[in-house]
């Protein structure tokens, strides 16, 4: 293979609006005809459907073949740049094999297509699922948290966009519109199709077309994810708490826009959704509202801030583990303190710090509302 084949290959990504670059070379015009305006609807046919193929090929190439996926691997990591934190490299080497085997436990497909992942060198807020199963993690993601249970949300997230493939879904429904669009100017006149192509790959260099209902399809996967693998619940709530206190309520200002499009939901929703979730997976029992924790309708705690974490987002940590402790049944047995730690059963709900209460007095108080 030349040394720029794989360039070649992954310009035309950007025609879906994946890469970033723009499109040059893979989506050939068809000659345009030239026998009146019948010939020129019949031409447009014929254009509009033999560059589908190309894009289509194309797209199956990248998401459903090694070859395309190493390529599209070793694209994103020349244009974004590769993390030398030997550390972050290793945590996540760590988490993706855990991560795996949880989605496996009710998505065996995962199995056939390994993810691909690297730290890269962004310093916004954000992580990426390409079409392959292609992941990335920006260095900034660690200057907003570095809990590993919320990072493994963030990873369970992106996670949910590759087994759902909608990226691919995405492009597809969108190269439908724009071919559709683009055949009665070519009938017209002139190759207006291709021209409407090479435009989607120039406008769309940052943008994936991700709809709201992706998103929540995404979340609520990233949900079952890190229970799956025995990260804390309550941390998909946490997350987003942390999100909105540093960024304020408005989704307009998420740091890494690039797969976060304004249309989708808000931080508050989405903490929201994962307290009713929370909610669900403990049979009913246990919620969070304003900082308090509270079992079976009447109030635990209120932690306060420690360890970096505010009091509210340290509540959602809380409301995780004693979710998981009705959920799985520890809340058949007594509460009891071990030291600063707060336990129920075999499950450990809480670690107390200066100003919260002490862990025996809420194994005494939980002991009386449980």
């Amino acid at each position: 293979m030349k040394t720029n084949s794989w360039k070649k290959k992954a310009s035309t990504i950007a025609l879906c609006g994946v890469l970033g670059i723009a499109l040059h070379t893979a989506i050939q015009p068809v000659p345009a005809a030239h026998a009146g305006v019948l010939g020129g609807v019949i031409g447009t046919v014929i254009q509009g459907a033999a560059v589908y193929k190309q894009a289509d090929a194309t797209i199956k190439h990248y998401d459903q073949t090694e070859e395309g996926r190493q390529e599209l691997f070793a694209a994103y990591k020349e244009k974004y740049g590769v993390s030398e934190n030997y550390y972050r490299k290793q945590q996540l080497d760590a988490m993706m094999p855990r991560l795996t085997r949880g989605i496996a436990a009710v998505d065996p497909s995962i199995n056939k297509k390994p993810y691909l992942y690297f730290v890269n060198k962004d310093q916004s807020f954000n992580a990426f699922c390409s079409m392959g199963h292609v992941m990335s993690v920006n260095e900034g993601l660690y200057s907003m948290t570095e809990d590993q249970d919320e990072i493994a949300v963030v990873l369970a997230h992106e996670m949910g966009h590759g087994q759902k493939n909608h990226v691919a879904s995405s492009i597809r429904k969108k190269l439908n519109v724009a071919i559709g669009a683009g055949m009665l100017g070519s009938a017209i006149g002139g190759s207006a199709l291709t021209n409407l192509a090479l435009s989607i790959a120039v406008n769309q260099i940052d943008t994936v077309s991700i709809t709201k209902k992706d998103e929540w399809e995404a979340d609520n996967l990233a949900f079952d994810y890190v229970v799956n693998a025995g990260y804390n619940p309550g941390a998909a709530a946490a997350i987003w708490q942390r999100v909105e206190e540093k960024y304020g309520k408005s989704k307009s200002s998420f740091a890494g826009e690039i797969f976060s499009p304004s249309d989708h939901p808000t931080h508050q929703q989405r903490r929201d959704n994962y307290v009713k979730k929370l909610f669900e997976y403990s049979g009913k029992h246990v919620t969070a509202e304003k900082g308090v924790v509270k079992v079976n309708g009447k109030a635990l705690v209120q932690p306060v801030a420690a360890n970096d974490k505010s009091g509210a987002e340290r509540s959602y940590f809380v409301l995780g583990n004693l979710a998981a402790a009705y959920h799985n049944g520890h809340n058949k047995s007594n509460a009891y303190a071990s030291g600063n730690t707060l336990m129920l059963g075999e499950q450990p709900i809480m670690t107390c710090y200066s100003g919260d209460p002490s862990a025996s007095e809420l194994a005494d108080l939980l002991n009386k509302i449980k």
